[in-house]
């Protein structure tokens, strides 16, 4: 073979090799860095459908995630489907749920971390094992430059999300949760702009409360249902790394509700076992029990935990094993010595660690 015909294989089969962003044009545009892949001809040929084109041409800077034509064969989309000027807007809100105004380079994302996306729903970043998650799609490549900006190559197509009620409804955990706010004609309410944050009690929990949605069907039974349904309801973004320990959020009620962050996260009496479920006015997160509403959302050792000046206490109580009595259902009036008393008074609880003591402890903390 010709020296310089195997050179020029030689350089075609180390180009193929190359990731995307090695043989990116940085001189040219979103789209056509995209087009020139071969492997996003229907992510250009919806933009082009969708009258998108223009738009990702802009001075951006624009961040696209953008799924491969397998992601779209996968997605069941059929640009044929799209006709009509709803359709299109459909398509294109799509398209824009894949796009961020900015540059956001692959290192910037953390886990955990949320975006805003050019149609106005969030999406949520996973970084697990070196591999980058945007949703449930995968980026394949990250970083290929542009001209007006940087593409993440994905595995799959980002739907927008639906509102809260519609998606509590497909998680096939949460019909009694939809029934009751059906029933509590909050409905629009809870489908409105928002945003809203609620946290969302499983079936499993509406069983356990006893709560019995038939006895509920009242005039005054819906007043107490919604009562309860908007006291896990809080209208604004609460994500869960804005959630701190001892932090107070008003429900929608107009009752506070209390959170304690340790090796877990709870709002009141409730265990978070899923958080930042993104829908398209708000964010869901999972609770195991249903909130009763209250104006007291915390007991006397959480309260005394929270101001900061009663760590001896709360560690003396929890020696003297009157944990269990003080989160009792009372009702008790507590004189609260603060860490400082402790200090004056000279009482040492790690001298207080044997039966002997902690029957001392215990004797004193009652007379309290």
């Amino acid at each position: 073979m010709n020296k310089s015909v195997t050179y020029v294989v030689l350089a075609l089969l180390i180009a193929s090799a190359l990731p995307l962003s090695a043989q990116a044009d940085q001189s040219q545009d979103i789209p056509t860095n995209a087009s020139a892949t071969g492997v996003h001809n229907s992510l250009v040929a919806a933009l082009a459908h969708a009258n998108l084109v223009g738009t990702l041409s802009g001075p951006g800077p624009f961040t696209v995630f953008a799924p491969t034509d397998q992601a779209f064969t996968d997605a069941g989309i059929n640009l044929n489907d799209f006709d009509t000027p709803e359709e299109n807007a459909t398509l294109a809100d799509i398209l824009l749920h894949h796009v961020i105004s900015g540059s956001v380079p692959a290192a910037d994302v953390k886990d955990g971390m949320m975006a805003t996306m050019v149609n106005g729903d969030k999406v949520k970043f996973t970084v697990s094992n070196g591999e980058v998650s945007i949703g449930a799609a995968l980026v394949t490549t990250p970083d290929v430059l542009a001209s007006n900006g940087i593409i993440h190559v994905i595995d799959k197509v980002l739907m927008p999300p639906a509102n809260i009620p519609a998606t509590a409804q497909s998680t096939g955990i949460h019909n009694s949760l939809v029934a009751a706010v059906i029933q509590a004609d909050l409905l629009s309410t809870l489908e409105g702009p928002g945003p809203f944050t609620v946290f969302a009690p499983t079936d499993q929990a509406f069983t356990d409360a006893g709560i019995d949605l038939a006895s509920l069907d009242t005039p005054e039974g819906k007043a107490t249902l919604s009562d309860i349904l908007l006291y896990h309801v809080v209208a604004a973004d609460v994500p869960a790394k804005n959630v701190t320990d001892c932090m107070l959020a008003g429900a929608a009620n107009g009752q506070q509700l209390s959170f304690t962050v340790g090796d877990s996260v709870m709002v009141n009496d409730a265990n978070v076992t899923l958080t930042d479920v993104i829908t398209s006015n708000g964010l869901i997160h999972v609770i195991d029990k249903v909130l009763m509403p209250t104006d007291s959302p915390r007991d006397i050792p959480r309260t005394a935990q929270c101001t900061g000046i009663h760590d001896s206490l709360v560690a003396g109580v929890v020696q003297a094993e009157l944990l269990e009595t003080l989160q009792g259902p009372g009702p008790f009036t507590i004189f609260a010595p603060t860490d400082q008393a402790f200090i004056d008074a000279g009482i040492d609880l790690a001298a207080l660690d044997t039966p002997e003591g902690k029957a001392t402890l215990s004797n004193i903390l009652l007379y309290h």
